[in-house]
């Protein structure tokens, strides 16, 4: 399977076929050194974990392409992806052969990326730069994904308290929206809805009989601030209570602004899909202290209910 001969030059070389037919070769100055690379090419061989040595000579970059057009994501996703690999990724691993990526310098770049953001954004980044190189390793261009050493430590993220709002907050919230999307806040404190869900909400979504809502659906903005339909967060459909006070909210908001064929329980006044950007930025929607009222909310009774109505902030 593999063979070790001595040269006239007095160097040893190993001679193997690849599992494809191919003969390849490598030269040693000593034999113990050809001896024990014949053993390791041999395990390998056997073994069916064979890679071939120029495989890994492709770039991160190169090979970053390649990954980035088979990706199926929706377009905010991809946009996501494309500003990681752009300022994080590819300015620290871009050039370099992913043969070349160790473990240590993965580290060393974590390291770096603590000094200057937030532990949860450094842990994503590691997460993309870890999926980009398994799919080097399924497709045979190196044996480990550095990513997954023991020595990559991800950094901790400290779990901050959480402060609920309380009854009077969430009213002068409510209070702040106009008419037509008053509700839009009482539907994220009474059913626990991110806000792109609370816009993504459709008529058919809403079961009043059994008091259930379906959350099938978000509005996020891309870069160009067009929002677009997508699945929710993490692709995850799921069914949360309707409370009584939140039906009755909705259905009189539907009696006022009847849904259009799209079926979009809120909309803008041309009955297209809610921006964030247009909500968030109205005068009196973030009470003193508060994070703004696109910040995720736990379910809690909404206003009208008492005051153990609590979105999460922190």
């Amino acid at each position: 399977m593999a063979s070790i001969q001595r040269r006239p030059d007095g160097t040893w070389r190993v001679r193997y076929r690849e599992p494809s037919g191919l003969e390849r070769s490598r030269h040693f100055d000593r034999k113990g050194d050809a001896e024990r690379f014949r053993a390791t090419v041999q395990a390998d061989l056997l073994r069916g974990t064979y890679l071939d040595p120029d495989a890994g000579k492709v770039t991160f970059a190169d090979f970053t392409k390649q990954w980035l057009a088979g990706q199926t994501v929706d377009p905010s996703t991809r946009q996501a992806l494309d500003v990681r690999l752009r300022v994080h990724l590819l300015p620290a691993f871009g050039g370099q052969e992913l043969r070349a990526i160790r473990p240590s310098s993965v580290q060393g770049w974590l390291s770096g990326l603590q000094q200057q953001l937030a532990p949860s954004y450094v842990r994503v980044l590691l997460a993309n730069l870890s999926g980009i190189l398994r799919a080097a390793v399924d497709d045979g261009l190196i044996a480990r994904n550095p990513c997954q050493a023991k020595s990559v430590r991800a950094p901790m993220v400290p779990r901050l308290r959480v402060r609920p709002w309380t009854h009077e907050q969430v009213q002068s919230v409510v209070a702040a929206h106009p008419d037509r999307y008053r509700v839009v806040p009482i539907v994220a404190a009474g059913c626990g809805l991110r806000q792109g869900e609370v816009f993504g909400l459709r008529v058919y979504d809403i079961d009043f009989l059994r008091h259930t809502v379906h959350v099938r659906q978000q509005v996020k903005l891309l870069a160009d601030n067009k929002p677009i339909l997508t699945p929710p967060k993490g692709g995850r459909t799921r069914e949360v209570p309707l409370p009584d006070t939140v039906a009755t909210e909705l259905a009189e908001h539907l009696r006022t602004y009847p849904p259009q064929q799209d079926g979009l329980v809120f909309t803008t006044r041309e009955r297209k899909p809610l921006n964030r950007n247009y909500i968030n930025t109205r005068p009196g929607l973030h009470p003193a202290g508060l994070r703004p009222p696109h910040a995720h909310q736990r379910r809690a009774r909404p206003p009208g209910d008492g005051p153990r109505v609590a979105p999460a902030t922190t």
